[in-house]
Protein backbone atom coordinates (compact mmCIF):
# COMPACT_ATOMS: atom_id res chain seq x y z
CA UNK A 1 0.00 0.00 0.00
CA UNK A 2 1.48 3.34 -1.21
CA UNK A 3 0.34 5.94 1.62
CA UNK A 4 0.32 9.53 0.14
CA UNK A 5 1.05 12.65 2.24
CA UNK A 6 -1.59 15.31 0.99
CA UNK A 7 -0.77 17.68 3.79
CA UNK A 8 -2.99 17.53 6.17
CA UNK A 9 -4.96 14.56 4.13
CA UNK A 10 -3.55 10.95 3.69
CA UNK A 11 -4.61 9.23 0.94
CA UNK A 12 -3.76 5.60 0.42
CA UNK A 13 -3.34 3.56 -3.16
CA UNK A 14 -3.62 -0.19 -3.43
CA UNK A 15 -3.50 -2.62 -5.77
CA UNK A 16 -5.25 -6.49 -6.38
CA UNK A 17 -3.11 -8.88 -7.19
CA UNK A 18 -4.18 -10.70 -9.78
CA UNK A 19 -5.34 -13.71 -7.95
CA UNK A 20 -7.64 -11.36 -5.83
CA UNK A 21 -9.08 -9.59 -9.25
CA UNK A 22 -9.92 -12.65 -10.85
CA UNK A 23 -12.11 -13.49 -7.60
CA UNK A 24 -13.64 -10.34 -7.44
CA UNK A 25 -14.65 -10.17 -11.29
CA UNK A 26 -16.03 -13.75 -10.96
CA UNK A 27 -18.00 -12.64 -8.18
CA UNK A 28 -19.43 -9.65 -10.17
CA UNK A 29 -19.79 -11.43 -13.51
CA UNK A 30 -22.14 -13.70 -11.77
CA UNK A 31 -23.94 -11.22 -10.06
CA UNK A 32 -24.01 -9.10 -13.17
CA UNK A 33 -27.87 -9.28 -14.11
CA UNK A 34 -29.18 -8.21 -10.13
CA UNK A 35 -26.17 -4.88 -10.58
CA UNK A 36 -27.46 -3.89 -13.68
CA UNK A 37 -31.02 -4.29 -12.62
CA UNK A 38 -29.96 -0.99 -9.68
CA UNK A 39 -28.44 0.99 -11.68
CA UNK A 40 -30.40 4.36 -12.15
CA UNK A 41 -28.92 7.97 -14.00
CA UNK A 42 -27.10 9.53 -10.89
CA UNK A 43 -24.42 12.23 -10.28
CA UNK A 44 -23.78 14.39 -13.20
CA UNK A 45 -24.82 13.16 -16.90
CA UNK A 46 -23.98 9.75 -17.87
CA UNK A 47 -23.46 8.31 -14.81
CA UNK A 48 -25.16 5.17 -13.56
CA UNK A 49 -25.71 4.62 -10.22
CA UNK A 50 -26.92 1.88 -7.72
CA UNK A 51 -26.33 4.33 -4.65
CA UNK A 52 -30.35 5.32 -4.88
CA UNK A 53 -31.61 1.51 -5.07
CA UNK A 54 -29.22 -0.45 -3.27
CA UNK A 55 -26.68 1.41 -0.54
CA UNK A 56 -25.25 -2.07 0.39
CA UNK A 57 -24.11 -3.60 -2.68
CA UNK A 58 -21.18 -5.61 -0.86
CA UNK A 59 -23.95 -7.64 0.63
CA UNK A 60 -27.03 -7.38 -1.18
CA UNK A 61 -25.39 -9.27 -4.28
CA UNK A 62 -22.62 -10.90 -2.58
CA UNK A 63 -19.55 -9.83 -3.54
CA UNK A 64 -17.69 -11.07 -0.46
CA UNK A 65 -14.05 -11.17 -1.74
CA UNK A 66 -14.17 -7.48 -2.88
CA UNK A 67 -16.03 -6.77 0.37
CA UNK A 68 -12.92 -8.35 2.09
CA UNK A 69 -10.05 -6.73 -0.11
CA UNK A 70 -11.52 -3.51 0.58
CA UNK A 71 -11.93 -3.67 4.29
CA UNK A 72 -8.15 -5.12 5.00
CA UNK A 73 -7.28 -2.67 2.66
CA UNK A 74 -8.82 0.06 5.02
CA UNK A 75 -7.66 -1.46 8.08
CA UNK A 76 -3.64 -1.33 6.69
CA UNK A 77 -4.57 1.89 5.87
CA UNK A 78 -5.83 3.17 9.39
CA UNK A 79 -2.84 0.66 11.30
CA UNK A 80 0.20 2.71 8.95
CA UNK A 81 -1.31 5.90 9.84
CA UNK A 82 -1.82 5.96 13.23
CA UNK A 83 0.16 8.70 15.54
CA UNK A 84 -0.41 6.69 18.87
CA UNK A 85 1.73 3.30 19.43
CA UNK A 86 0.30 0.31 20.57
CA UNK A 87 -2.49 -2.35 19.43
CA UNK A 88 -5.69 -0.69 20.00
CA UNK A 89 -9.12 -2.59 18.38
CA UNK A 90 -11.33 -1.05 16.04
CA UNK A 91 -15.20 -2.14 15.31
CA UNK A 92 -15.82 -1.35 12.01
CA UNK A 93 -18.86 -1.56 8.82
CA UNK A 94 -19.87 -0.54 6.18
CA UNK A 95 -22.28 2.03 6.11
CA UNK A 96 -22.86 2.23 2.38
CA UNK A 97 -21.27 0.78 -1.06
CA UNK A 98 -22.31 1.10 -4.18
CA UNK A 99 -21.44 0.43 -7.76
CA UNK A 100 -20.92 3.65 -10.72
CA UNK A 101 -20.93 2.81 -14.09
CA UNK A 102 -19.69 5.91 -16.21
CA UNK A 103 -20.08 6.24 -19.83
CA UNK A 104 -18.69 9.15 -22.15
CA UNK A 105 -18.49 12.59 -20.75
CA UNK A 106 -19.80 11.60 -17.65
CA UNK A 107 -18.09 13.20 -14.39
CA UNK A 108 -19.29 14.07 -10.64
CA UNK A 109 -18.22 17.03 -9.46
CA UNK A 110 -16.38 17.80 -6.13
CA UNK A 111 -18.05 16.51 -3.13
CA UNK A 112 -17.71 14.61 -0.01
CA UNK A 113 -19.19 11.76 2.15
CA UNK A 114 -20.26 11.66 6.20
CA UNK A 115 -20.04 14.76 7.33
CA UNK A 116 -21.45 14.14 10.68
CA UNK A 117 -20.89 10.51 11.06
CA UNK A 118 -19.37 9.69 14.62
CA UNK A 119 -16.16 8.01 14.63
CA UNK A 120 -13.15 7.64 11.62
CA UNK A 121 -15.48 7.53 8.18
CA UNK A 122 -12.99 6.07 5.03
CA UNK A 123 -14.57 6.21 1.29
CA UNK A 124 -12.87 5.45 -1.26
CA UNK A 125 -13.35 3.59 -4.81
CA UNK A 126 -11.96 0.52 -6.24
CA UNK A 127 -11.79 0.39 -10.14
CA UNK A 128 -13.05 -2.99 -11.37
CA UNK A 129 -13.00 -1.24 -15.56
CA UNK A 130 -11.06 1.28 -16.92
CA UNK A 131 -9.26 2.12 -19.82
CA UNK A 132 -6.95 4.32 -17.16
CA UNK A 133 -7.61 7.43 -19.45
CA UNK A 134 -11.78 7.99 -18.44
CA UNK A 135 -11.59 10.41 -15.68
CA UNK A 136 -8.78 11.06 -12.81
CA UNK A 137 -9.72 10.88 -9.40
CA UNK A 138 -8.77 14.20 -7.76
CA UNK A 139 -8.13 14.58 -3.77
CA UNK A 140 -8.60 18.16 -2.89
CA UNK A 141 -6.38 19.44 0.39
CA UNK A 142 -8.70 19.96 3.67
CA UNK A 143 -10.22 23.42 3.70
CA UNK A 144 -7.72 26.13 3.90
CA UNK A 145 -4.66 24.44 2.24
CA UNK A 146 -6.86 24.00 -1.19
CA UNK A 147 -5.03 27.99 -1.58
CA UNK A 148 -1.31 26.66 -0.57
CA UNK A 149 -1.52 22.66 -2.04
CA UNK A 150 -2.71 21.38 -5.17
CA UNK A 151 -5.40 18.63 -5.56
CA UNK A 152 -3.69 14.85 -5.37
CA UNK A 153 -4.68 13.47 -8.93
CA UNK A 154 -4.94 9.61 -9.13
CA UNK A 155 -5.09 7.71 -12.71
CA UNK A 156 -7.60 4.92 -12.59
CA UNK A 157 -6.33 1.65 -12.86
CA UNK A 158 -8.21 -2.10 -12.93
CA UNK A 159 -7.87 -3.42 -9.24
CA UNK A 160 -6.75 -0.35 -7.92
CA UNK A 161 -8.19 0.60 -4.53
CA UNK A 162 -7.95 4.73 -3.05
CA UNK A 163 -9.32 5.37 0.21
CA UNK A 164 -9.03 8.77 2.38
CA UNK A 165 -11.33 10.68 4.67
CA UNK A 166 -14.92 10.87 4.63
CA UNK A 167 -15.14 14.35 4.66
CA UNK A 168 -12.25 15.16 2.49
CA UNK A 169 -13.24 16.73 -1.00
CA UNK A 170 -12.99 14.78 -3.89
CA UNK A 171 -13.85 14.82 -7.45
CA UNK A 172 -13.53 12.67 -10.68
CA UNK A 173 -13.24 14.16 -14.32
CA UNK A 174 -14.78 14.06 -16.97
CA UNK A 175 -14.67 10.32 -19.40
CA UNK A 176 -13.51 11.62 -22.50
CA UNK A 177 -13.56 7.29 -24.07
CA UNK A 178 -15.99 5.82 -25.64
CA UNK A 179 -15.84 2.71 -22.97
CA UNK A 180 -17.36 2.69 -19.52
CA UNK A 181 -15.83 3.42 -16.61
CA UNK A 182 -17.09 0.65 -13.75
CA UNK A 183 -16.12 0.91 -10.14
CA UNK A 184 -17.42 0.78 -6.64
CA UNK A 185 -17.27 3.67 -4.00
CA UNK A 186 -17.82 2.62 -0.48
CA UNK A 187 -18.41 4.53 3.32
CA UNK A 188 -16.67 2.42 6.08
CA UNK A 189 -17.26 3.83 9.88
CA UNK A 190 -14.52 2.81 12.21
CA UNK A 191 -14.98 3.37 16.01
CA UNK A 192 -12.74 2.43 18.79
CA UNK A 193 -13.95 -1.13 20.35
CA UNK A 194 -15.30 -0.78 23.72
Amino acid sequence: MDIKVLFPTLVAVSQADAATMAAIEAEVLAQEGRIKSLLKPAWGDQVWSSFEAEQHLFVAAGLHRLREFVETGILEFVARTRESAGPMAFVGEYSQSWINVTARHGYQERHNHEREAVGLPISGAFYFRTSGRDGDLSIMPVDMQTRLFDPEVIAPAVGRLVLFRSEVFHRVGANLTDSDRVSFSFNYLLRPAQ
